[in-house]
């Protein structure tokens, strides 16, 4: 396996993490971290494979270890997992997510303030 193929995958897993998941970094190895877990165990173990990868086609001798069908097969976990993505139900999720600790945190709020009312006399 050839430097340049390995910094293409590294390259195109990472532009997915930034397009599909909105996570912001230098390299694949910050973006990964920084997904956390918004990516499933067997993914991130499947981008630290390749992270290493790209770690080891750095060095020439470092090159000839690596396992194709292993970086092929990580690349392949993480490519079907991205692109299978729907970044409108995320967007959906997350909406609807912070639409109900508001609405939670307003009711709370609200029976805290009647409660203490009661409380002083006022109610």
């Amino acid at each position: 396996m050839e430097k340049v193929v390995v910094d293409q995958l590294v390259e195109r897993i990472s532009a997915l993490l930034r397009e599909k998941l909105g996570v912001r970094g230098r390299s694949l190895e910050v973006r990964t971290r920084r997904a956390g877990r918004l990516l499933p165990r067997h993914v991130r173990r499947a981008a630290q494979v390749l992270v290493n990868a790209e770690r080891m086609a750095q060095e020439p001798k470092m090159l000839l270890r690596l396992d194709p069908q292993e970086v092929s097969g990580a690349y392949d976990i993480c490519l079907l997992h991205l692109e299978n993505i729907d970044e409108k139900a995320l967007k959906t999720k997350a909406f609807f997510g912070f639409a109900a600790r508001l609405i939670v945190q307003v009711v709370v709020i609200g029976g805290l303030t009647l409660a203490v009312l009661r409380w002083r006399g006022f109610i």
